[in-house]
């Protein structure tokens, strides 16, 4: 008796542990964005001042700007097309752009109003601008053919955005990222997107502001690309073979003597994501030791460089993060999604906060437990089961979930992709 009214007793203070908002976790809190469009990308200039753009939603197209912190966010009119954005960036309070498609935006008091800038884009897609001084600045956009490959294109601008000049294109490559180290040292990166032929691309670099640029790593497709100073940076990679999604993989190499040698620090596979998957990682660099990726709607940061690696939020819908410095921190997603952290993002999502939309599957029973826990009328099928540090630790029927596996906390998720993970709690 006095070890059932033990085991009651300790169960108790589990589940008060994990459910009372604070007790687990003041590392991220949801902030009400007013909007339920799908949020795709967020830029700060300080821990204060912020904006964030995404789908119109059927709505006149919109941006969202915060001046304390995203307390309070506060919707401007882009333009009354209902279309969406693909980036927002800004230099400053004041100068920033926002790219839709293949319509630019140029706003000069801090986003209250938006210009329209004439250019000759022709390729659909703004995938990232990058301003290294108020008036010289960089994009790149992509297009997707309906089949395999596609096409991109690299822009400059020396009088602020009025008027861009292609510097660089290609018929068979699409053009992800471009980032500068300072206004002579930067890359830019892109991939030949595609099913049925393995995967290729290439990394371009200038030391000399964009006057020349040397290829400096091609065989992989590369993404995403992130500086702290000229001497050390984050690149994305991905690699597919044709026809073979089980072999696709997705991970981060890191450099730190101005890309002469680069140190893969972290890969997984991507058990089957679709053929554009190296559009969809986020990077975050706060400092030499901690960093964050994004992947979908998994998210995992790392503080010792890149040796070790733990899951931070999963099953949140993300689609872009940013950092502005080493505390202060934003993430945002699908249906309006925006998360604030002020402590670096310690431990995982904050319980109490809701989801936005109902997580898969909706019922575990029981949960806490002690032996197993099943999916009612999900008896049958196969669920993946991940431990806190974002290990997969097996695959289990519907009827036996986390059966001969040690107490702790586990994520349950469907199938072999973890899109929307449920937590569950084993105890002795």
């Amino acid at each position: 008796m006095k070890r059932l009214a033990f085991s009651r007793l300790a169960l108790c203070v589990l589940c008060g542990a994990l459910l009372l908002p604070g007790l687990a976790s003041a590392g991220w809190v949801q902030q009400q964005s007013g909007t339920t469009a799908s949020l795709r990308s967020i830029y700060f200039i300080n821990a204060q001042t912020g904006w964030v753009a995404g789908d119109a939603n059927g709505d006149p197209h919109f941006i969202l700007r915060t001046t304390n912190g995203g307390a309070n966010w506060v919707r401007y009119s882009v333009d009354t097309l209902r279309i969406g954005s693909d980036v927002i960036r800004f230099w400053d309070s004041q100068l920033g752009f926002v790219g839709s498609g293949v319509r630019l935006y140029k706003s000069t008091d801090g986003g209250l109003t938006w210009r329209y800038i004439p250019t000759r884009f022709w390729i659909p897609h703004i995938f990232n601008i990058a301003f290294v001084t108020p008036l010289k600045g960089w994009l790149v956009n992509t297009w997707f053919y309906s089949g395999d490959g596609g096409a991109g294109d690299l822009y400059q601008t020396i009088d602020g955005g009025e008027t861009w000049v292609k510097r660089d294109s290609s018929g068979s490559y699409l053009f992800r990222d471009v980032a500068f180290a300072d206004s002579l040292f930067g890359c830019f990166t892109a991939d030949n997107h595609g099913w049925s032929y393995p995967s290729n691309g290439f990394v371009k670099q200038t030391t000399d502001g964009g006057s020349a640029w040397q290829t400096v790593a091609s065989g992989w497709a590369y993404g995403p690309f992130r500086f702290l100073g000229r001497n050390f940076a984050w690149r994305s990679w991905f690699y597919r073979y044709p026809y073979n999604p089980e072999s696709w993989r997705w991970g981060i190499q890191k450099t730190t003597d101005q890309g002469a040698h680069w140190t893969e620090i972290y890969s997984f596979s991507t058990e089957g994501y679709c053929c554009s998957c190296i559009w969809d990682p986020r990077i975050a660099l706060v400092d030499y030791q901690k960093g964050w990726f994004l992947f979908r709607d998994t998210l995992r940061c790392t503080r010792d460089g890149g040796a070790t690696w733990s899951w931070q939020i999963p099953g949140q819908y993300l689609n872009d993060l940013f950092f502005s410095d080493s505390l202060n921190g934003w993430l945002v997603g699908r249906y309006g999604l925006i998360l604030h952290t002020t402590d670096g993002g310690s431990g995982v999502f904050q319980e109490g906060v809701p989801s936005p939309i109902p997580r898969f599957p909706s019922s575990i029973r029981p949960n806490p437990f002690t032996s197993f826990a099943t999916l009612p009328g999900h008896e049958a099928e196969r669920f993946s089961l991940y431990d806190v540090a974002g290990r997969k630790v097996g695959i289990f029927r519907g009827d036996r979930v986390g059966e001969g596996l040690a107490p702790g906390v586990y994520f349950v998720c469907q199938g072999t992709a973890c899109r929307a993970p449920t937590r569950i709690v084993k105890v002795r």
